[in-house]
């Protein structure tokens, strides 16, 4: 019997008789259990912070419109940039043969001027006197066809973005008398969507291009200097050109310092 109530004492004690006592319901147990109130309380705390941690997120996306970050590819306004929308008045008499002597970072440019490109010759001249083409760019080269300038954007000092539109604010008709036929020939390049060619760009070919003839205004032919029309390396802007090679700026190009027109043994009558 000893033996028996040592054991007893060890073991789970005896159940007495009659019926087991009731369990509080679910969640009222909760309440009288502390330990897993404690547990619950906690879980329900963090429940509701994250859920109003995700309220707010989700509901200040619904709420707030983010603007799309647009990169402006359109050229900057040029405010200093000169314009003559009437287009230029005479300034020489075109029907007389003269001489354009372009002054540049490498030297002379001497270009023998047509007697048969009046109206492209006059707009020369005249914005060879309004200092027009001071500190413009050759901005584009190639080797195997032409080198353009002549708009007032593109210069070796990278204060505006060259857009290889710049220009006057005037065309003019095309003169198509003249011919593509050989290297050094002087051209008004064609305007952008139109029948006109372009009020200030001028083109120089290397190369004959004869499919040109009655499209764009021939208006000379270099007659000196062309030593450095071919020293030129090939040359195309990334603001005009989406060439691999392209490059960033202007610095490496040929500039313009100032133009001059002469009538052939006679004084200077338009000078930048």
């Amino acid at each position: 019997m000893a033996k028996q109530r040592r054991k007893r004492r060890r073991g789970a004690p005896a159940e007495l008789p009659g019926s087991r006592k009731s369990k509080y319901p679910f969640p009222l147990s909760l309440l009288f259990n502390a330990k897993i109130f404690y547990v619950f309380f906690i879980v329900v705390m963090i429940a509701s912070m994250g859920a109003i941690g995700f309220g707010n997120f989700g509901g200040s996306n619904s709420r707030r419109t983010t603007a799309p970050i647009v990169i402006d590819s359109t050229p900057a306004p040029t405010s200093d940039a000169q314009q003559w929308p009437a287009g230029p008045p005479p300034v020489i008499d075109a029907s007389a043969a003269h001489v354009a002597t372009i002054e540049t970072s490498e030297g002379d440019i001497v270009i023998a001027l047509s007697t048969e490109a009046p109206e492209a010759v006059n707009s020369f001249a005249f914005l060879a006197a309004k200092n027009f083409y001071d500190g413009v760019a050759f901005f584009y080269v190639d080797q195997n066809y032409f080198t353009q300038t002549g708009d007032p954007t593109c210069t070796g000092d990278g204060d505006r973005i060259c857009s290889g539109l710049g220009g006057p604010g005037y065309t003019l008709a095309v003169e198509g008398i003249g011919k593509h036929e050989r290297f050094s020939v002087v051209l008004i390049a064609d305007s952008e969507g139109g029948l006109d060619v372009h009020g200030s760009q001028f083109r120089i070919l290397y190369t004959a291009d004869e499919r040109l003839d009655g499209t764009e205004t021939v208006f000379g032919i270099v007659i000196e200097g062309q030593d450095i029309l071919t020293g030129l390396s090939d040359l195309s802007v990334c603001s005009v050109s989406t060439a691999d090679d392209c490059q960033e700026d202007l610095s490496n190009a040929l500039i313009i310092k100032d133009v001059t027109i002469r009538p052939v043994n006679a004084t200077v009558l338009a000078e930048g």
